[in-house]
């Protein structure tokens, strides 16, 4: 079944309000995970300059490193969910580009809407 262009409106802009939600919840989350890595690296250095055992403080540097990892990996995982909310914000912006003025037109002409499945026909 065809979506009308209030469905059509109504879906892409719930589309794009979740994306940014979404994208939002990537970046802090990638924030929150680089400032981990930068935490333990630093615990690293201090645990070594209290002389701590070598093996504690080689597992620690290689935590440090797996999450500095994971935050890059994290970061460009946000970076391409910000991308995909620029898309998202621009399917919606085209939505109504596309289809916002035929609606106006409809509403404006005086005369009355055919039956809806006549524009269906081919």
């Amino acid at each position: 079944m065809p979506l009308s262009y209030g469905q059509l409106l109504r879906e892409t802009r719930a589309m794009a309000r979740d994306v940014r939600r979404a994208t939002e919840a990537h970046k802090k989350l990638a924030a929150a995970m680089e400032a981990e890595a930068r935490d333990t690296a630093r615990i690293a250095e201090q645990i070594a300059a209290l002389k701590v055992d070598s093996a504690t403080v080689g597992e620690t540097r290689e935590v440090a490193r797996i999450m500095q990892g994971m935050s890059t990996a994290a970061i460009a995982y946000a970076s391409a969910a910000d991308e995909a909310s620029r898309a998202a914000a621009a399917a919606e912006r085209q939505t109504v580009t596309d289809h916002g003025g035929i609606k106006e037109a409809a509403d404006r002409s005086p005369v009355a809407m055919a039956d809806r499945s006549w524009y269906g026909q081919e």
